[in-house]
């Protein structure tokens, strides 16, 4: 905070200096200004009152003496014959003889003179000044001036010092406060008593501090759940690897390492779709969003999982349009298809349909995915969205985590995620999965006939 105060009074130092330059310079080239307009009245004033005299002319050159006198004045014929000229003050020898009226510069020895010529029939009068006289008294007029101006600068520099210090120690003590957090204490800051100018800061700092501390309880929470989670099928994994190695050689012991292969695969992908889900966490980077042709991807993880649901006895299909883009994350998207068909065909009996359809709709596309499984009841429907939830009773194996994959993927894509039975009325009234997602422009072409 220090350096914050003591980089602003630098600031305000050097405008302080720059100011009072450009007062001053305004300040002489003003004084400087009324000081030549009057000395030049003044000139010509003088050399309109002079008279020549018959005796001057008849006498030759005459000197006389005017001290403190501002100007010299001389005169002169046409042949440049001097009548008379002042002394204390005295034209310069080298002045130049001007035989034409007006105002005029010219350069002496004794530096730059502004010299006035004045005809007359008798002669030519002329009155002249050392610049340097002018420029002078232009010059104490101006600090004359400035003296109030300069006087005043060191009081408003202590002013403005304690204005600083004052106005910034609020500031300084919110700087204090936000030095103390971290990440065992995200508490807001307090605003009683914060200045107005300040609130708006107080008030994103401290939804910085809310939207850092839900994060952090996101991933505590990830951390504890994944713990355990693996810690029950490890120690399975552990007790199956053990029995398979007491058990003698036969088919016992097959059957016990079948039982070991499927708690490994049980296990991967349990890790598995942990890692989708951190991947989908706030603040990692995700894929860069491109168009994508979400029927083609339906059709594409629907044959991916044909065989599985062959051997299961599932009769998995597609109802899609030739086509259906929008702009997404294919990876997403294509793993969000793919918790959806893997559940619905993990809860369909055989004998029965697991069907994905992808309709159009104006300003999006919409996903659905419906089995002939037991469903979940209303109370459950939200819950199951959350990590680690099931229904309870559910002797499905599963981890819990598919329908949270898939609100996070359809979250990300700013879309919306419902279930719903696919059947009312029955024992098994299945699971309707409906997403909706903001579609994007694309060529998109006449649906292509049902396909199973």
């Amino acid at each position: 905070m220090k350096s914050i105060r003591s980089g602003l009074l630098l600031w305000l130092l050097g405008g302080l200096a720059f100011g009072i330059a450009v007062v001053l310079a305004a300040t002489y080239a003003f004084a400087y200004r009324e000081v030549s307009h009057i000395f030049d009245d003044e000139m010509a004033r003088i050399a309109d009152a002079v008279h020549l005299r018959e005796d001057w002319i008849e006498q030759g050159r005459v000197r006389i003496a005017r001290p403190g006198f501002n100007f010299s004045v001389r005169a002169y014929d046409a042949s440049g014959r001097v009548y008379f000229e002042t002394v204390l003050p005295t034209m310069p020898e080298d002045a130049p003889q001007l035989f034409r009226d007006g105002f005029s510069i010219v350069d002496t020895a004794e530096g730059e003179w502004r010299v006035y010529t004045h005809s007359t029939p008798e002669g030519i009068v002329q009155v002249g000044q050392p610049q340097a006289a002018r420029e002078a008294l232009a010059r104490s007029i101006s600090l004359r001036m400035a003296t109030p101006i300069l006087i005043l600068v060191p009081l408003l520099v202590v002013l403005v010092g304690w204005a600083l210090a004052r106005g910034l120690a609020p500031l300084g003590q919110i700087s204090r406060r936000v030095n103390e957090r971290d990440a065992r204490r995200l508490d807001p800051l307090p605003t009683a008593g914060v200045p107005a100018e300040l609130a708006p800061l107080i008030e994103q700092i401290n939804a910085l501090l809310a939207r850092l501390g839900a994060s952090l309880d996101a991933q505590r929470r990830f951390v504890a759940d994944a713990a355990h989670e693996l810690r029950s099928p490890i120690a399975a994994l552990q007790l199956q690897a053990q029995l398979a190695e007491r058990t003698p050689a036969g088919p016992e012991r097959e059957a016990r390492f079948a039982e070991l292969k499927d708690g490994i695969a049980r296990s991967g992908r349990l890790v598995e779709q942990l890692l989708r889900l951190a991947r989908l966490e706030p603040g990692v980077t995700r894929e860069l969003e491109q168009p994508v042709d979400v029927a083609r991807l339906a059709r594409e993880v629907v044959g991916a999982h044909a065989a599985r649901a062959e051997a299961l006895g599932v009769d998995l299909g597609a109802e899609t349009p030739g086509t259906a883009t929008l702009l997404g994350a294919e990876t997403e998207l294509r793993s969000l298809l793919t918790n959806l068909i893997d559940n619905a065909l993990r809860y369909s009996p055989r004998d029965s349909q697991v069907t994905v359809r992808v309709a159009l709709a104006p300003a999006s596309i919409e996903l659905e995915v419906v089995d002939a499984g037991p469903g979940i009841t209303a109370p459950q429907r939200e819950r199951v969205f959350e990590r680690f939830q099931r229904v309870p009773g559910d002797p499905t194996p599963g981890s819990g985590l598919g329908l949270s994959i898939a609100r996070a993927i359809v979250e990300r894509h700013r879309g919306a995620i419902s279930l719903h039975d696919a059947r009312t009325g029955t024992d098994r009234p299945g699971l309707s999965v409906r997403v909706s997602l903001p579609r994007s422009g694309g060529g998109d072409r006449q649906p292509a006939p049902r396909g199973r």
